[in-house]
């Protein structure tokens, strides 16, 4: 859009600039329409931060476009404050964490907290995963892992994986699945990104989430674990593991 914008600005010139002008907006159309997009889809906010939030950095950093979905409002995650005060605050929150990770856009779906596994059966739902998918059309999806003890979690990687089957029948699409709450190990193929310049940032990250400041210090520290832990298998000093499920 701002190339856009700038182009109506100048186009208006004649002669050599002009032809120069001309050919820089297509050349950075062309550039952003070649970009590899990356979609996230979590059940709450902070969880897209906790599961892979140094690879968002990461993929940011090489001029990837990621996407944020976040499915709940996150309004029942706390019993001092009000569900109104949380549901805003949260809110706010992902959004300028997203941008300080470099997520280029958050969406929100506004579904109740702790009911998610009911929310997703609304066909509404899919049919709006359905749609973000072939508007981005991403070359690689995150999400939970169904092995999630969260409910939540698991009913997110439900409604995508149920999306996918529609939209996504020859499997053109990677996906792979994040670790929020998980104890045990899938026995599916694994995939370590290198996030060993960017798990600082991720760091960083969770404590921002003041909101959340109880279940994101509890995880701080399993977080960190499993990066080093992670970057043993890799080679390197932290890393972030997944698994490939498509």
């Amino acid at each position: 859009m701002r190339a856009f914008q700038w182009y109506l600005e100048v186009s208006s010139s004649s002669g050599f600039k002009s032809r120069l002008v001309h050919l820089w907006f297509y050349i950075r159309i062309a550039m952003e329409n070649n970009k590899e997009i990356i979609i996230v889809f979590a059940s709450h906010a902070d969880d897209e931060t906790i599961g892979c939030g140094a690879t968002i950095a990461k993929y940011a950093n090489q001029g990837k476009k990621v996407i944020t979905v976040i499915f709940s409002s996150g309004e029942n995650s706390s019993p001092w404050l009000r569900k109104e005060y949380l549901t805003e605050t949260r809110k706010e929150e992902v959004k300028k964490i997203s941008v300080f990770l470099g997520s280029k856009q958050t969406i929100f779906f506004g579904l109740k907290d702790m009911h998610l596994t009911e929310e997703i059966e609304n066909p509404r739902v899919k049919k709006a995963v359905i749609n973000i998918i072939k508007h981005f059309k991403p070359t690689s999806i995150f999400t939970h892992s169904k092995y999630d003890p969260h409910k939540d979690h698991r009913a997110a990687n439900k409604v995508v994986f149920d999306a996918l089957y529609e939209c996504d029948k020859k499997y053109k699409i990677n996906v792979y699945v994040f670790e929020v709450w998980n104890v045990l190990n899938e026995l599916k193929p694994r995939m370590y990104i290198d996030v060993s310049d960017t798990f600082g940032k991720k760091i960083q990250a969770m404590k921002k989430f003041k909101s959340q400041w109880l279940y994101v210090y509890l995880l701080i520290i399993p977080v960190i674990i499993r990066a080093v832990f992670s970057g043993f298998h890799a080679k390197c000093r932290f890393a972030e593991r997944f698994y490939k499920i498509r």
